[in-house]
């Protein structure tokens, strides 16, 4: 065979004493050998150019297959036998749709040949009509190949199968990753076939096969005791949603050697569940190059023990090593040995998380035991070290663990365990709550040379490939609290976003502090109910150096959009509402031409701050930064919309939460020639039944402060003069400020009982501060024009 030749592997044994009895697979594993055949089949079909005729794409082989396969099944052929799939000529390729192997026998491709998997989505229908669709649950389909309690069985060849993921199924206009994509997009969910799933199998061998495009993941191992798969290539486009490489799952003594992976999600991942742990396994003398890397989890519930991986590289993915989980679906991962691994061009070359997701519950993820010897980072990259909480650090050792570029790197680290030697490489984590000590014998290391180790994706020249459509780039960075996206946290990926960037945040509560510094980012929810997307925390002045510094959300990025989602500062719920500290921001914003439409912006005192950052302290001029709030629900009680800004605010809600009375502004203009001030347009002031006292429109926090209410709905609360001075009696900023009304409404109104600073405006003066005029400055920008969502 061709990888024989390639590696002169041949007869080269896996065995636990030769690792000293570190983690691996128990079995003697050597390189498979191809049985021999029980039954021969020749091609029917050819497809010129990797395509079928729409005459050849209703002739199917399954039912000849299928009888092969059991007709090898029931004869026992000593040893196992295999059914060899051929070409005949220029016939080439075999059109299927779901087959079940059977114990002892061997489905072998050869070379040059096809295993090609049907366009016709009824075909894997569990339930009638239910393959090959979007919606809200996952109905599930059945895979292409099926094995189920069969031993010693396998796939081997040096042909391949080809699930065609990227061409339009038979009577729609969808290709499979469009579905997949679709669902990601509106996160949803999509029904459709795996490759190959195997479940409760014994000594299953894949060999020298390449497997290309399928829909979802390309190998499933379940429940099963003894998997090998042994120079198998998996080629997939990275843009491909959801097509893991090889996912066992609840297995022991299971080993994946000398195989090359290239896919759009994670290359290996470690799957244990209630039925079981995953253990004993080795994955060795490997290449992966796009997808999510050498990953555990999310679901770590049954434990993972004695895993060896040794001998990789990984070039090009979006993870290295990765162990990920959540309070929901955790448990114990240790005695776990990654060693000699090169990486490169990774954003997240390593990551441990039991905080992968904001799933509470009471199956917690422990990660002991770890240990990464000789790896190589080339590249700059996120270095993710936690543990779940102080009671249950992260216990992990580095040795000889170096990483280059760490001046360009990031690190998230915190409530972590981390012994480094006896080789001392260059990375040390340096977070909250990390302890890091060296081993007694610990000396200098020396870097793994990695200079030969990356090797390009062989050529398949005697494996056919099928025509399909790659899917686009989508340079949405896809956020999603249940861990279905490219990223579980909002901050994650605002680190790596640049410039231009658009989040698209899936329905779920996130709970952390947001700095968006990069211009012209978005941030926005598909689901059009902003209560279903919030971003939460519970900073307060009191505890993090003033006002300024407790604002969930925090914007100096110019040109910032954000939609359908909520930013909320809860700090109220657990502490009392005092005169002093208590101030909670919500929102700071600082940027210039900042949107908010479809916003939620909820806290008590001080929920907005709409601010600039151009003003000079000692100088009289000072350029605000513009921001436009459109359709937004607003709640505080004390000076919640509050800054030296120039912000529009046009039919939002304006709620005034329980407390003694309270003010819904305090404008901070400094200077009467200062371009600051805000503006309440076509608006509703409504407040809660708990409010007792008044609530004022505004009261200056600075000499000049600038408010202006156009066509706004005021409810019975507002006090009738409208507006206050800061401090009675001694500030006097009220004879300075300027406080304006036009066309005010509702019980609230008190049109004759405003406060005589109080300026009513013709329909001539109002012209001035509607939205596009007051906020159009010297760059004619429109707020009023929203971005549109890009096409997916």
């Amino acid at each position: 065979m061709r990888l024989r030749s390639l590696f002169a592997m041949i007869a080269v044994l896996f065995l636990v004493a030769a690792m000293a009895g570190r983690a691996q697979d128990t079995r003697q594993v050597t390189e498979p050998k191809i049985p021999a055949a029980c039954a021969t089949l020749d091609a029917v079909l050819a497809a010129r150019h990797g395509v079928l005729s729409a005459a050849d794409e209703r002739k199917l082989d399954t039912a000849r297959i299928q009888k092969a396969i059991d007709g090898c099944a029931e004869s026992g052929t000593a040893g196992g036998g295999a059914v060899m799939l051929r070409a005949h000529g220029r016939r080439n390729v075999f059109l299927t749709g779901p087959l079940q192997l059977r114990s002892g026998v061997t489905l072998v491709i050869d070379k040059n040949t096809v295993l090609v998997a049907s366009r016709d989505p009824r075909l894997y229908d569990v339930t009638p009509g239910t393959c090959g669709i979007v919606a809200e649950q996952r109905h599930g389909c059945k895979p292409l190949i099926f094995a189920d309690g069969a031993e010693n069985s396998g796939i081997m060849g040096e042909g391949s199968i080809d699930g065609r993921g990227g061409d339009t199924l038979l009577g729609q206009s969808d290709t499979w990753w469009d579905l997949a994509h679709e669902a990601k997009v509106k996160d949803l969910s999509q029904s459709v076939f795996a490759l190959i799933v195997l479940r409760r199998v014994k000594n299953f061998t894949m060999y020298d096969i390449t497997l290309r495009n399928s829909p979802n993941f390309h190998v499933s191992v379940n429940q099963s005791d003894g998997f090998t798969a042994w120079g198998v290539k998996i080629m997939t486009p990275k843009t491909a949603r959801n097509t893991d490489g090889i996912d066992p799952g609840s297995s022991t003594n299971v080993t994946i050697a000398h195989c090359f992976i290239h896919t759009g999600d994670d290359d290996v991942c470690l799957k244990p569940s209630a039925a079981g742990p995953v253990s004993n396994m080795s994955v060795v003398h490997n290449h992966f190059y796009t997808g999510h890397g050498m990953s555990i989890g999310s679901g770590t519930y049954g434990g993972v023990d004695h895993l060896l991986v040794d001998d990789l590289t990984i070039d090009g993915a979006d993870n290295g090593l990765r162990i990920k989980s959540d309070r929901s679906r955790g448990g114990l991962v240790h005695q776990v040995v990654y060693r000699n691994v090169c990486i490169r061009n990774v954003a997240n070359p390593l990551m441990f998380t039991p905080l992968y997701t904001t799933f509470s519950g009471d199956r917690l993820p422990i990660y002991k035991d770890i240990a990464l010897e000789n790896v190589h980072v080339l590249t700059p990259g996120a270095y993710t070290f936690y543990g779940l909480d102080a009671d249950h650090k992260l216990e992990i050792r580095l040795d000889n663990v170096f990483a280059d570029d760490q001046q360009h790197s990031l690190f998230y680290d915190k409530d972590a365990l981390i012994t480094v030697g006896p080789h001392l490489g260059n990375l040390e984590p340096r977070g909250d709550d990390v302890a890091i000590t060296q081993t007694p014998d610990a000396q200098p290391g020396v870097p793994l040379d990695c200079s030969a180790r990356f090797l390009p994706f062989p050529a398949d020249k005697t494996a056919p490939e099928m025509a399909g459509e790659i899917p686009p780039e989508d340079p949405t960075l896809y956020v999603a609290a249940d861990g279905t996206g490219d990223f579980y946290s909002i901050q994650r990926a605002l680190d790596m976003a640049k410039p231009g960037a658009v989040l698209s945040v899936s329905p779920g509560t996130y709970r952390e502090v947001l700095t968006v510094n990069e211009p012209n980012i978005t941030i926005r929810s598909a689901n059009p109910d902003a209560s279903k997307t919030v971003v939460v925390n519970d900073r307060s002045a009191g505890q993090n150096g003033g006002t300024l510094h407790s604002a969930t959300v925090n914007v100096t990025g110019d040109d910032f959009f954000a939609e359908n989602i909520t930013f909320e500062n809860d700090f109220n719920r657990t502490h009392p509402q005092l005169p002093q500290g208590s101030q909670a921001l919500a929102l700071l914003v600082t940027g210039d031409r900042a949107v908010f439409h479809n916003v939620r912006l909820l806290g008590n005192q001080d929920t907005v701050y709409a601010g600039s950052k151009n003003c000079a302290p000692d100088g009289q001029k000072c350029i605000a930064a513009r921001q436009y709030f459109s359709d937004c629900y607003i709640a505080g009680n004390v000076d919640f919309i509050f800054g030296d800004g120039k912000a529009v605010f046009d039919h939002c809600e304006i709620h005034s939460t329980p407390h003694d009375g309270g003010y819904i502004t305090a404008q901070a203009k400094h200077y009467p020639n200062e371009d600051s001030g805000f503006v309440i347009a076509n608006s509703k002031l409504t407040a809660d039944s708990g409010v007792t006292g008044q609530v004022w429109l505004g009261r200056p926090w600075r000499p000049y402060a600038t408010v202006i209410y156009l066509r706004t709905w005021m409810d019975d609360k507002i006090a009738p003069a409208g507006w206050r001075e800061w401090h009675p009696g001694e500030t006097h900023s009220l004879d300075t400020a300027y406080y304006a009304e036009f066309d005010s409404t509702g019980p609230g109104a008190h049109h004759d009982e405003r406060d005589p600073h109080t300026h009513f405006l013709t329909p001539q003066d109002a012209a001035q501060f509607e939205p596009k005029v007051f906020l159009r400055g010297a760059d004619n920008w429109d707020p009023t024009v929203l971005p549109v969502p890009p096409a997916q």
